[in-house]
Protein backbone atom coordinates (compact mmCIF):
# COMPACT_ATOMS: atom_id res chain seq x y z
CA UNK A 1 0.00 0.00 0.00
CA UNK A 2 1.12 3.57 -0.34
CA UNK A 3 3.17 5.38 2.25
CA UNK A 4 2.33 9.06 2.61
CA UNK A 5 5.13 11.31 3.81
CA UNK A 6 3.72 14.42 5.50
CA UNK A 7 7.23 15.56 6.35
CA UNK A 8 10.51 15.88 4.52
CA UNK A 9 12.79 12.94 3.79
CA UNK A 10 15.68 15.29 2.96
CA UNK A 11 17.32 15.30 6.39
CA UNK A 12 16.94 11.59 7.08
CA UNK A 13 19.82 9.16 6.81
CA UNK A 14 19.35 7.68 3.29
CA UNK A 15 19.62 4.02 4.35
CA UNK A 16 17.23 4.55 7.25
CA UNK A 17 14.76 6.38 5.00
CA UNK A 18 14.86 3.60 2.42
CA UNK A 19 14.35 0.95 5.12
CA UNK A 20 11.27 2.77 6.47
CA UNK A 21 9.87 3.35 2.99
CA UNK A 22 10.26 -0.32 2.05
CA UNK A 23 8.89 -1.59 5.36
CA UNK A 24 5.74 0.54 5.19
CA UNK A 25 5.18 -0.04 1.46
CA UNK A 26 5.08 -3.80 2.07
CA UNK A 27 2.30 -3.40 4.65
CA UNK A 28 -1.29 -4.00 3.45
CA UNK A 29 -2.46 -0.76 5.13
CA UNK A 30 -1.82 2.89 4.33
CA UNK A 31 0.63 4.48 6.76
CA UNK A 32 1.43 8.17 7.12
CA UNK A 33 4.85 9.37 8.23
CA UNK A 34 4.03 12.41 10.34
CA UNK A 35 7.43 13.39 11.73
CA UNK A 36 11.04 12.88 10.67
CA UNK A 37 14.14 14.98 11.39
CA UNK A 38 13.77 17.51 14.21
CA UNK A 39 16.18 20.27 15.08
CA UNK A 40 17.25 20.80 18.68
CA UNK A 41 14.93 23.77 19.22
CA UNK A 42 11.86 21.84 18.04
CA UNK A 43 12.86 18.85 20.19
CA UNK A 44 13.27 21.10 23.23
CA UNK A 45 9.73 22.46 22.77
CA UNK A 46 8.32 18.93 22.45
CA UNK A 47 10.14 17.86 25.62
CA UNK A 48 8.69 20.81 27.56
CA UNK A 49 5.22 19.81 26.35
CA UNK A 50 5.90 16.19 27.39
CA UNK A 51 6.89 17.32 30.89
CA UNK A 52 3.59 19.22 31.07
CA UNK A 53 1.63 16.05 30.26
CA UNK A 54 1.88 15.98 26.46
CA UNK A 55 3.02 13.28 24.06
CA UNK A 56 6.20 11.36 24.85
CA UNK A 57 9.39 13.17 23.80
CA UNK A 58 13.08 12.94 24.65
CA UNK A 59 15.21 15.93 25.63
CA UNK A 60 16.95 17.84 22.83
CA UNK A 61 20.00 15.94 21.59
CA UNK A 62 18.73 12.66 23.06
CA UNK A 63 16.28 11.76 20.30
CA UNK A 64 17.06 9.78 17.17
CA UNK A 65 14.96 12.39 15.36
CA UNK A 66 17.78 14.91 15.99
CA UNK A 67 20.13 12.68 14.00
CA UNK A 68 17.81 11.94 11.06
CA UNK A 69 17.40 8.38 12.33
CA UNK A 70 13.75 8.28 13.46
CA UNK A 71 10.23 8.80 12.17
CA UNK A 72 6.76 8.76 13.68
CA UNK A 73 3.90 7.07 11.84
CA UNK A 74 0.13 6.72 12.08
CA UNK A 75 -2.29 4.26 10.55
CA UNK A 76 -4.86 5.61 8.09
CA UNK A 77 -7.98 4.07 9.60
CA UNK A 78 -10.39 4.62 6.73
CA UNK A 79 -10.69 4.48 2.96
CA UNK A 80 -12.13 8.03 3.02
CA UNK A 81 -10.00 10.65 1.27
CA UNK A 82 -7.38 12.17 3.53
CA UNK A 83 -5.86 10.89 6.73
CA UNK A 84 -8.22 9.31 9.26
CA UNK A 85 -5.79 8.80 12.15
CA UNK A 86 -6.19 5.52 14.00
CA UNK A 87 -4.17 5.24 17.20
CA UNK A 88 -5.72 1.94 18.36
CA UNK A 89 -2.42 0.10 18.77
CA UNK A 90 -4.26 -3.12 19.59
CA UNK A 91 -5.49 -3.43 16.01
CA UNK A 92 -3.96 -6.13 13.80
CA UNK A 93 -2.45 -3.42 11.57
CA UNK A 94 -0.44 -1.93 14.45
CA UNK A 95 0.53 -5.37 15.78
CA UNK A 96 1.61 -6.40 12.28
CA UNK A 97 3.75 -3.29 11.94
CA UNK A 98 5.34 -3.98 15.32
CA UNK A 99 6.21 -7.53 14.21
CA UNK A 100 7.60 -6.32 10.88
CA UNK A 101 9.83 -3.79 12.63
CA UNK A 102 11.03 -6.44 15.11
CA UNK A 103 11.99 -8.69 12.20
CA UNK A 104 13.94 -5.92 10.43
CA UNK A 105 17.70 -5.99 11.09
CA UNK A 106 18.17 -2.21 11.06
CA UNK A 107 14.93 -0.87 12.57
CA UNK A 108 13.67 -0.65 16.15
CA UNK A 109 10.17 0.12 17.39
CA UNK A 110 9.31 2.67 20.06
CA UNK A 111 6.90 0.11 21.54
CA UNK A 112 9.62 -1.00 23.96
CA UNK A 113 9.66 2.45 25.62
CA UNK A 114 6.00 3.39 25.24
CA UNK A 115 6.24 5.49 22.07
CA UNK A 116 4.02 3.38 19.81
CA UNK A 117 4.26 5.39 16.54
CA UNK A 118 8.07 5.79 16.71
CA UNK A 119 10.47 3.91 14.42
CA UNK A 120 14.22 4.42 14.79
CA UNK A 121 17.49 2.96 13.55
CA UNK A 122 18.84 0.09 15.65
CA UNK A 123 21.61 1.20 18.02
CA UNK A 124 21.48 4.77 16.75
CA UNK A 125 23.11 6.35 19.83
CA UNK A 126 26.64 7.32 18.92
CA UNK A 127 26.65 4.90 16.02
CA UNK A 128 26.17 7.26 13.12
CA UNK A 129 27.06 10.78 14.19
CA UNK A 130 28.81 12.18 17.26
CA UNK A 131 26.40 15.14 17.65
CA UNK A 132 22.93 16.13 16.50
CA UNK A 133 23.16 17.10 12.84
CA UNK A 134 21.99 20.67 13.27
CA UNK A 135 24.66 21.26 15.94
CA UNK A 136 27.57 20.27 13.66
CA UNK A 137 26.34 22.31 10.70
CA UNK A 138 25.22 19.37 8.57
CA UNK A 139 21.54 20.24 8.96
CA UNK A 140 19.74 23.48 9.65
Amino acid sequence: MPVVWQCSKDKLDPTFCQDVDELLTLRPETWYVTSSFRGLAEQAVLYIRYQAGGAKAAPAGMSAHNFGLAVDVVLDGSMKPGLQMNWDTGLPAWLGLRAAIAAHPRLHSGWSFGDWPHIEAVNWKGKRYPKPLDRVGVMT
